[in-house]
């Protein structure tokens, strides 16, 4: 493919889509840089580079990036899904440091003790249940949000959510390079306790089985801190469900208090379920106040390249 046959097919990629060819091409590189440390990095180049194959045909016999199909609209989400999912292959080979030392220090300065275990006198099996299914909800909240802006017809509403959303957790993904940490279930509670000091009434092991299978943890496994993901600082639970509660409120969606309560519940669970330091929260704050100041500025310059090689 020449230089000018790739710039037409760029010219044609939504945000969106150029978001994610810009993180698969920097898996690219960096399953290039650790061939040999046996983590398949040949594979994981061909699947990477068929990803990215994927995302120009798709834009190339798609309509126009301003006027989305159905499938164009949602396809991205499942490689959403994969950046998460393989970022955890790259953390121990690029930074194989454990910070939650440092983060449970940062927590015992700011409250005089660890949060975990003082939220715990609070611990009640309803609660339990509730707080439990408002964590698992994390992914398919803004998925409805998304739904109901395309069912309504509020296609540019949907496109700054689509666009601000996956940027959000791109951001985060990444991250979770700076300070890897596994989180206070590991380091300060005992992981094969909770079951018994945090009960649930009907669902809440089944809701906990699947966050611990989406996290790298395998049933029965006998040393699950050495395969948990890395993946607490910043809070990605805190840092989306922010920004999707900011932008529910922003287009007035219908469901936006359901949004506003269950992503209430669900941040607090973080702390309450032993997944997150406080510190995690507070960061993840942060970084969602400054993707939903700084994203609109980084769309506006690249829609403005894209139309220059339109327009070329």
């Amino acid at each position: 493919m020449g230089s000018g046959a790739l710039k037409k097919i760029i010219a044609k990629l939504n945000t969106v889509e150029i978001y994610t060819v810009s993180v698969f091409l920097l898996y690219v590189l960096l399953a290039v840089s650790l061939i040999g440390k046996g983590i398949g990095s040949l594979y994981l180049i061909l699947v990477y580079s068929g990803i990215i194959a994927t995302v120009f045909l798709v834009a190339k016999y798609s309509k126009p990036a301003d006027s989305p199909n159905f499938l164009r609209k949602f396809y991205l989400l499942a490689f959403v899904y994969l950046v998460y999912d393989n970022v955890h292959i790259f953390i121990p080979h690029i930074n194989p440091l454990m910070f939650d030392d440092l983060l449970a220090k940062i927590d015992r300065a700011m409250f005089g003790c660890n949060p975990t275990e003082w939220i715990y006198q609070f611990a009640n099996p309803w609660l339990t249940e509730i707080l439990q299914f408002c964590y698992v909800t994390f992914f398919f909240l803004p998925i409805i949000h998304g739904i109901e802006l395309h069912i309504r017809k509020k296609d540019d509403d949907f496109a700054v959510l689509f666009r601000q959303i996956v940027f959000g957790f791109y951001v985060s993904y990444l991250l979770y390079f700076i300070l890897p940490a596994v989180g206070p279930r590991f380091s300060l509670h005992d992981f094969f306790a909770i079951s018994n000091e945090l009960p649930g009434v009907c669902l809440t092991e089944y809701f906990r089985n699947f966050i611990n299978s989406g996290g790298g943890i395998a049933a029965d496994m006998l040393n699950p801190a050495a395969y948990a993901n890395r993946d607490c600082m910043p809070s990605g639970h805190t840092m989306m469900t922010i920004m999707n509660i900011w932008l529910a409120f922003k287009f007035k969606s219908k469901l936006r208090y359901v949004f506003l309560i269950i992503g209430t519940g669900l941040i607090i669970s973080t702390v309450y379920l032993r997944y997150h330091y406080v510190i995690d929260l507070i960061a993840g704050a942060a970084c969602a106040v400054l993707a939903l100041k700084l994203e609109p500025k980084l769309n506006a310059w690249i829609e403005r390249k894209t139309a220059s090689m339109r327009a070329n």
